[in-house]
């Protein structure tokens, strides 16, 4: 029997400092979507916060260039409802878009979308508040010794500060927007001096800034997809391979293309287990929903697994962890997309069981 396909609106761009990565994201989807089982429908979002849509292109026409001229130059789009979808791919990375905001915008249009929630979205964007619940869990997930502070109360409260890091982190350490992605904003600093410089740089993209103890670690990424139930999948882990005396920041991550992927990670098995364990454990905790990218800083001195971010829309790209770590899982990057909007939809069908009233 021949199946109507579903209208699968596809979000793109945003607000945030990753507003071109998403480009690039959204273009690997168009690129790998099963157009027999999607019927697809475009709706980029402006810097400024602007909706426009455009003519889907096929496959092979698909580009981050074209995406972004309908974002520049499509028709306005008034009202998401007005694309009529069955279910909605926000691939947004970064504020506005992967915070909880979108998502709960898409909540009171009573929408079904890919991804978790306005809690697992909101919580795991915020770096300290994550840190805070994830570090009192029961058996906690490691975390890597930080300080957070307000960057509105800089430079008054910098003496302080710097005497605080100086104290219980020591020198190297990383600043960091405590919501941001993509390593913008991220600096590391090796005295005081850059300290300060970095503080001023994370509080331009967050009022809430962490700064966190600099450990020689690898670098281990695992990828999830599920409900958090015991049909979960959680990949194998895999590690960024970086050349000597590089961190990964937004250069090493999307310009420099530096940075070597190595699907599956050179670990024991008893470590692997322990990351898939804590993966599980993380997304669980923090109410994720149907993907997401769990990052380990593994010291390499003590062995310990540190968690240092939990990301619930992770790169699409063609060179993005998270697709390849499920490929090496047996789920092809065409499949995934399926998988993702029927965990969406399976969702949307399991909310509107609940009850609203006493009754």
């Amino acid at each position: 029997m021949h199946t109507q396909p579903r209208t699968l609106v596809l979000v793109f761009g945003g607000r945030s400092s990753e507003h071109e990565v998403s480009l690039r994201s959204a273009t690997s989807v168009l690129q790998a979507v099963d157009r027999e089982r999607f019927k697809l429908v475009l709706l980029g979002i402006g810097r400024d916060g602007s909706w426009t849509t455009g003519p889907c292109p096929s496959a092979e026409q698909a580009s981050p260039a074209l995406l972004a001229d309908i974002v520049a130059n499509g028709t306005p789009v008034p009202d998401i409802r007005a694309l009529h979808a069955d279910v909605v791919f926000p691939v947004l990375h970064g504020p506005y878009g992967e915070d909880g905001t979108f998502q709960g915008l898409l909540e009171a249009f009573g929408l079904p979308y890919v991804g978790s929630g306005v809690l697992g979205s909101s919580l795991c964007m915020d770096k300290a508040i994550s840190k805070h619940v994830l570090h009192n869990l029961e058996p906690a997930v490691p975390q890597i010794p930080w300080i957070e502070c307000d960057a509105r109360l800089l430079p008054s409260s910098l003496p302080a500060l710097t005497a605080a890091v100086e104290r219980k982190l020591g020198y190297p350490c990383f600043v960091k927007p405590a919501n941001q992605g993509s390593s913008v904003g991220i600096t590391k600093a090796h005295n005081a001096t850059e300290l300060a410089t970095a503080l001023a740089l994370a509080g331009r993209y967050d009022a809430k800034v962490v700064v966190e103890k600099a450990v020689d670690a690898r670098e281990i990424e695992l990828a999830v997809l599920g409900d958090g139930g015991p049909e979960t999948i959680v990949s194998d882990p895999g590690e960024i391979v970086l050349p000597p005396n590089t961190w990964y920041d937004y250069d090493t991550k999307y310009i420099a293309d530096v940075a070597g992927l190595e699907i599956p990670a050179k670990l024991p098995g008893p470590v692997i287990a322990q990351l898939k364990h804590l993966s599980l454990q993380a997304f669980r905790a923090c109410g994720c929903h149907g993907l997401a990218r769990v990052d380990f800083l593994l010291e390499r001195k003590t062995g310990v697994p540190y968690l240092n971010e939990i990301n619930t829309l992770p790169g699409f790209t063609s060179i993005s962890m998270y697709p390849k770590l499920m490929a090496h899982a047996g789920v092809a990057y065409c499949e995934l997309i399926t998988r993702l909007c029927e965990l969406a939809l399976a969702r949307h069908r399991q909310r509107a069981t609940l009850h609203l009233t006493r009754d």
